[in-house]
């Protein structure tokens, strides 16, 4: 009975081995085999013998095997957002605020989002020159060349010429931007500057008060116009007004000189007989002297 005893527990052992060893071998499978999901670009990078380092970096799409020697990275290709600001509660804790020199040696700062992608055919080429993933890329190589970009730019301004022409800036700097990205295979969607510039508050002073002034002035050639077209339309009210008597003049003047033409003697005989009540007139003028008639 013992021997059948060890027998049934050696069998038992040999049960248990075998569903580990395969236990070990599926979970080894299946750590060496992952999925690239749509929208990625895997990497798979070699860390060992002579064909390891920076030239054995290869494309991976579909499902990847890869040994235990053997990292797989994966570079997202779908728009990503990053944004650059000196708000703790948005995007880092830290101040990650641009600023930037302008061309009278003043410092503005300004709070910056990006969309941008990494071009699929550039994956690998961007994994070989920086040798990180993409959330430290956007933080550290892609931030370098957007301040070189914006400094680039805003040394062409004064202070109060970049505080003016706010929107003109930001659409040279973005051209910059996606100039100096592009090269590196980073497709830019957009940059946008968040909130105003922020300027030496004794700038903005200067600024609001031109400001002011211009408005004051404007308001004022307002008031000169309105006063003008006030003044252009009384001259114009009695232009018709006189226009309006010039021609009612000429009418009754013509219908007197039409009437004056239509007058005969025989016309004023014929209007004296209309009149005349058949009564001897009590007064008669005569060569210049008056006749006296009884009644």
């Amino acid at each position: 009975m013992a021997i059948k005893n060890s027998s049934g527990i050696g069998g038992l052992f040999k049960i248990i081995g075998a569903l580990a060893a395969v236990i070990v071998i599926i979970t080894i499978i299946s750590s060496a085999c992952k999925r690239i999901d749509a929208g990625h670009v895997g990497l798979v990078v070699k860390l060992y013998g002579s064909e390891r380092g920076v030239q054995d970096v290869t494309e991976a799409t579909g499902w990847v095997w890869y040994n235990p020697f053997t990292t797989q990275i994966e570079f997202p290709t779908f728009v990503q957002n990053v944004v650059f600001t000196r708000d703790a509660t948005e995007g880092s804790r830290s101040n990650e605020e641009f600023r930037v020199t302008t061309k009278d040696g003043l410092v503005v700062s300004f709070d910056v989002s990006m969309n941008y992608r990494v071009a699929p055919n550039k994956a690998a080429e961007i994994f070989r020159k920086y040798r990180k993933p993409l959330e430290e890329l956007d933080k550290t190589v892609m931030r370098n060349y957007m301040r070189e970009a914006y400094n680039k730019v805003s040394g062409k301004y004064t202070a109060e010429q970049l505080y003016e022409n706010k929107i003109q800036f930001q659409n040279e700097s973005e051209a910059e931007i996606k100039s100096f990205l592009g090269r590196e295979g980073f497709v830019v969607e957009q940059v946008v500057l968040l909130n105003e510039l922020r300027l030496p508050q004794g700038v903005v002073d200067n600024i609001n008060a031109k400001i002011n002034a211009r408005q004051i002035a404007l308001k004022k050639e307002q008031e000169v116009a309105q006063e003008r077209a006030e003044a252009q339309k009384e001259v114009e009210k009695a232009k018709g007004y006189a226009e309006a008597m010039r021609i009612r003049a000429e009418a009754e003047s013509e219908y007197n000189r039409k009437l004056a033409e239509s007058i005969s003697p025989n016309l004023i005989e014929y209007e004296k007989i209309k009149k005349w009540n058949g009564q001897t007139p009590q007064y008669v003028g005569a060569g210049g002297g008056i006749i006296v008639q009884p009644k």
